[in-house]
């Protein structure tokens, strides 16, 4: 923030601009040519997205809109600016930092894996080196410029031309969308390094380069979705978590990079593919941002828990704590919905997360949320929780520290983790800081007797931190390529998406999920169990006597208020359900004997996980089956009763339900 306000100070104070009349080349060879004043539509209607999960079909919808670029409305542009010609080039950034990448790339290529912050940097080194007042574009001004009088998908037009977007390397990727391997004409397919030359394209109508592609460009505005009404010089919102940026990069899929096509991502943190471009220009107001129905007229008052009669048997559910209507195409989607979380609040209320997308690799993964009021009986519709607008942010994790605080982690594909804090219940929360490690996150985060917070990473070992939450680092190491066998050990977990739990001895027990049938065989198709008496240095893996689970699936440990200790999974693999595989299903008690039971249970532990006694099926009244996949998350709340949601549902029950007998299954 000291960062913007400095740049507005010197914005306010600096000599004006040149009038938008002519070109000009600056002292440090940057061009930048007039823009006048006009009025255009910003945005795109038509079409949405399909919502196929079919990767293979994407390319074919670059026409399609993103329903953050709905509605188009008119916007004026009321003054004139200059634009510079091109992205800024390494040789213009070592004008600011001479030692950047020193002996890397050409000075003609564009920088890329610039902060915003940094790029505000620059621009702020560039005004007082120029005594001008030099910005990021709006992203009103970037679209209009970017346009240059045209209405159409991309300033040539409803397509690009032969070879415009170039793929480097990323073959995982392109085998993913071109199965075939065949890629449409406008792409061009490069082995070898990246090069990021400007101006190897025709300029647009304007005279302005790489408007599609090359590297995506920051933009001065916060995110946030667009008001429907006719704008006059906008600049987003006045604040947020993301700032935008525009024009797409190299090896993606051309939809992205559209005119009109949006994204943004966290100030202080970097890609490789984000660049930016600079203008001369003055600033206008903004309007405030909307909360979503999760974080509106949130209870600030901390509620008046009545602890339940623990010797009552409990249960409740399923109910749906995800609707959202079929087809809907963002900003939640309807086709997946996965990877959930849950906490209770301070005020009482339960807050439960996911990650909502049409497919789980795609840049339109979001996180949405769901509020359950304290005393209300149902769940709150479905709303946006946190999204940086085309970027892929995984795997979600919440977590409430028993005082004050929410925790809510996040993992971002190819960059760092991320994670925010919240002091008022969900209803506004911190900006994102970055982790100094990535990865996906396996399970929850548990906070051991010794006041340590811990959380598994998947194919490694744990994220720690020793002053509730403020630093993080990494114990143990990745797995890479290690064999794991039971009664060996090593500096990981065996298995990923490894739920924690702390021993009385101290050691903590993390029991992981196998995908790949070599492991699976070495552990005799049982769930891994893994053990650490020095904070994730090192394991020792055993075998439990539970199914190994695979893929759409995830387990969860609990230690209970009373002691023992829960663990919830599931009796057969998914995937080999849905390949008509018969289910072995497990044994479980009932008041009419021993019966086969097939999927979501929960088992008891009184003995630090040496046996589990006391095991029952999810499921409510006399079935012999309950649900057969879908990641679990678990808490406890304030009156005692266990709180389990799946990738839809919504579980309550208590230590007492768990130990009760069932009546026997419906034949």
């Amino acid at each position: 923030m000291k960062t913007t306000l400095t740049l507005l100070t010197a914005l306010l104070l600096a000599p004006p601009a040149l009038p938008a009349d002519e070109p000009i080349t600056n002292s440090i060879g940057m061009k930048l040519v007039p823009i006048e004043p006009g009025t255009f539509t910003m945005g795109q209607d038509g079409p949405s997205v399909s919502g196929a999960d079919k990767m293979a079909l994407h390319h074919t919808e670059f026409r399609s809109a993103d329903w953050d670029e709905k509605p188009a409305h008119r916007v004026t542009i009321t003054q004139p600016f200059h634009m510079s010609v091109t992205e800024v080039t390494l040789g213009q950034f070592r004008a600011f930092e001479p030692d950047f990448r020193k002996g890397k790339a050409a000075d003609d290529e564009a920088v890329g894996g610039i902060t915003w912050t940094r790029a505000v940097a620059f621009c702020e080194w560039l005004s007082k080196k120029e005594g001008k007042a030099y910005r990021l574009p709006t992203e009103a001004e970037w679209e209009y410029a970017c346009r240059a009088g045209t209405t159409t998908l991309f300033h040539t037009g409803d397509t690009l031309p032969e070879g415009h977007q170039k793929w480097f390397g990323r073959r995982g990727w392109r085998s993913l969308y071109f199965p075939d391997g065949e890629m449409p004409p406008e792409y061009a397919w490069q082995e070898g390094a990246t090069s990021l030359r400007v101006a190897q394209k025709a300029p647009n109508a304007w005279g302005l380069h790489d408007m599609h592609g090359n590297l995506s460009e920051w933009c001065l505005d916060w995110y946030g979705p667009y008001e429907g009404d006719d704008q006059t010089d906008p600049l987003g919102r006045s604040g947020g978590d993301f700032r935008v940026f525009r024009g797409g990069s190299h090896s993606m899929l051309t939809r992205m990079i559209r005119s009109a096509n949006r994204g943004g991502w966290i100030p202080d943190a970097s890609f490789d593919h984000i660049g930016f471009r600079v203008v001369l220009g003055d600033l206008a107001k903004v309007p405030p941002p909307a909360p979503p129905l999760n974080a509106q007229n949130v209870s600030q008052h901390p509620a008046e828990v009545v602890p339940q009669d623990a010797a009552v048997p409990f249960f409740q559910g399923p109910r749906m704590y995800r609707q959202i209507p079929e087809g809907q195409v963002g900003p939640l989607f309807a086709k997946h919905n996965h990877s959930p979380a849950i906490a209770e609040c301070p005020n009482g209320d339960l807050l439960a997360i996911w990650y909502s997308c049409v497919t789980e690799p795609g840049p339109e993964l979001c996180n949405a949320a769901s509020r359950l009021r304290f005393g209300a009986k149902d769940w709150e519709a479905p709303s946006p929780f946190w999204d940086g607008p085309d970027v892929n942010d995984h795997a979600p994790k919440l977590w409430w520290d028993g005082d004050k605080t929410l925790f809510h982690l996040v993992f971002v594909h190819a960059a760092q983790n991320i994670v925010r804090t919240s002091t008022d219940n969900g209803a506004t929360w911190s900006k994102p800081r970055l982790f100094p490690m990535s990865g996906e996150f396996g399970n929850n985060i548990i906070r051991t007797r010794e006041g340590v917070l811990a959380i598994s990473l998947d194919g490694a070992s744990l994220v720690i931190s020793r002053d509730n939450g403020q630093t993080w680092t990494e114990t143990g190491a990745k797995r890479s390529k290690m064999e794991l066998n039971p009664g060996a050990s090593g500096p990981c977990i065996a298995g990923i998406h490894a739920p924690l739990v702390q021993l009385a001895d101290g050691r903590l027990m993390a029991m992981g999920r196998f995908d790949n049938v070599a492991d699976q065989e070495r552990f005799g198709f049982k769930m891994p169990v893994s053990y650490s008496s020095d904070l994730g240095a090192t394991w020792t893996h055993e075998t439990s006597e539970f199914p190994v689970v695979s893929n759409t699936q995830r387990p969860v440990l609990l230690r209970l208020k009373e002691g023992p200790i829960v663990l919830c999974s599931f009796t057969d693999q998914a995937r080999e359900l849905k390949k008509n595989i018969a289910a072995k299903g497990m044994i479980f008690k009932s008041t009419g004997g021993e019966f086969t039971g097939v999927g979501l249970f929960a088992a008891v532990s009184y003995d630090e996980g040496q046996t589990w006694p006391d095991r029952r099926l999810i499921t409510p009244g006399r079935s012999a089956k309950a649900d057969t996949n879908g990641y679990l998350a678990i808490t406890q709340t304030r009156d005692g009763r266990i709180q389990l949601i799946t990738s839809s549902r919504h579980y309550t029950f208590n230590l007492a339900w768990l130990k009760q007998l069932p009546p026997a299954p419906k034949k």
